[in-house]
């Protein structure tokens, strides 16, 4: 028989780095709740601007997209796209030379590690991965290099690719900025890359044994050593 496959993406093993409890109540019990009314629009706009460029980039052309923008937020997003397409010069590369929303999955034993790029851009020399964010550029951009989107969309391209991590980058571009949009790039390297392998091997080891507890015996993960900031450091989460 064969053994059952766990997708995981960049954003669950952020959450189970960080607080474990809330990857559980998430994602096991399914509690994860509604968004606050102010989350939930910024959350909308975002979902609908990458659906925006990814309509772009498949070839409508703006004033299409503009005919179709009903909603007084599309003025907004149609605004962000502009400045974008203006500042980016990858979307301007021939179809075949970049891909929009590119979907790749890495098997680890029985997990399958799934990453979504917003553009990939591959060149014989390089690999690129270019993501949009849609909140302002953080005060502190080298918190990136520590998020598990940075170090899984770079670790799993190596991996399914000839290339070497030394010709691999990733760009963040911040499309809300106030003024000139921002970007943030990361350069790869082998040390980088040995240094997410081991702390794969265990995150993906702890999600394995907690997953096996919870399943026998309900048990609940436990919280990290520091994250007693957590809403749910001081909560309980008994077996059904």
């Amino acid at each position: 028989m064969t053994a059952p496959y766990f997708s995981l993406s960049q954003g669950h093993l952020q959450l189970l780095s960080v607080c474990p409890p809330q990857f559980q109540r998430r994602y096991w019990e399914q509690l994860g709740g509604l968004l606050e009314p102010q989350r939930q629009v910024k959350t909308e706009w975002g979902q609908n601007f990458h659906q925006l460029v990814q309509q772009w980039t498949l070839g409508l052309p703006l004033e299409t997209l503009a005919a179709q923008s009903l909603d007084p937020q599309d003025v907004s997003l149609l605004d962000s796209l502009k400045n974008l397409i203006a500042t980016v010069p990858a979307l301007h590369l021939p179809p075949g030379q970049r891909q929009a929303e590119h979907q790749r999955t890495l098997a680890r034993d029985d997990v399958l590690l799934t990453v979504v790029y917003d553009l990939l851009v591959l060149t014989p020399e390089q690999g690129e991965i270019f993501d949009w964010k849609t909140y302002p550029q953080p005060a502190k951009p080298e918190k990136l290099h520590h998020h598990w989107q940075t170090k899984l969309y770079l670790y799993v391209l190596a991996e399914t690719s000839s290339y070497s991590p030394e010709q691999l980058s990733m760009t963040y571009w911040f499309v809300q900025s106030p003024e000139k949009i921002q970007h943030y790039t990361i350069t790869y390297n082998e040390a980088q890359h040995r240094a997410t392998e081991r702390e794969l091997t265990d995150l993906l080891q702890q999600f394995r044994q907690g997953l096996a507890a919870w399943h026998r015996h309900r048990t609940p993960l436990a919280h990290r050593h520091n994250c007693n900031r957590c809403p749910y450091h001081d909560q309980f989460f008994p077996p059904d």
